[in-house]
């Protein structure tokens, strides 16, 4: 009777600790969805994972820009190696990190916003969706442009011995890094973050770096 008694309460035990582990990962999982950028809390109450008033799909809508974006930047950025000096990152990561933040900063907006009375929050909700579509904007040219990175120029069409087309391809992709960069400054000024004047040349972003 003490041995069905000790293993009644062990199967039970194990039973109530494996339902805790599963209901942390699945908060764990829910917590990092939710939020634009998974290391900075967001305001957003969890609620807004399926509320389907317009400041919580907004805010779904800069989740999933951070998350793209965060993707485009763990692409391209260099492992740093144990005591060795820091790694400079390829500009697609800054550009990555730099649009992730803006999301992050515009999601801060969006909780304060929410919490507005109804008649002085409908026209910020507007210019914050303003500036949302143009962070999704932004965010399809560089996944766009991150996919041409990677993506290998035999499979692209072009020859290994064809030097000029690999100028024009580097070239290309210079401008379209110094648009999209343009893009995150137009989001900077519009959100009232603007800190500097708008880089509308390669030369430009190579200089700021």
């Amino acid at each position: 009777m003490n041995w069905f008694l000790v293993t009644f309460l062990g199967t039970a035990g194990v039973i109530i600790v494996a339902a805790c582990v599963a209901a942390l990962f699945v908060r764990h999982r829910l917590r990092r969805r939710h939020r634009v950028h998974p290391k900075v809390a967001t305001g957003a109450p969890i609620t807004w994972l399926a509320d389907p008033r317009p400041p919580a799909r907004l805010h779904r809508r800069l989740a999933k820009v951070g998350r793209t974006a965060g993707a485009v930047a763990d692409d391209h950025r260099i492992p740093q190696k144990r005591l060795r000096r820091p790694v400079e990152q390829p500009p697609m990561v800054e550009l990555a990190e730099e649009l992730r933040q803006q999301a992050v900063n515009l999601d801060h907006q969006l909780a304060r916003t929410s919490q507005l009375p109804s008649g002085v929050r409908r026209s910020h909700l507007a210019e914050l969706a303003r500036s949302v579509s143009e962070a999704e904007f932004t965010c399809v040219r560089l996944v766009s442009v991150s996919t041409t990175v990677r993506t290998p120029a035999v499979l692209a069409g072009g020859s290994r011995t064809d030097h000029a087309g690999d100028i024009t391809n580097v070239a290309g992709q210079v401008e379209r890094l110094a648009e999209a960069h343009r893009l995150l400054q137009q989001i900077d000024e519009r959100s009232g973050l603007a800190a500097g004047p708008v880089a509308t040349s390669p030369t430009q972003i190579t200089a700021r770096r």
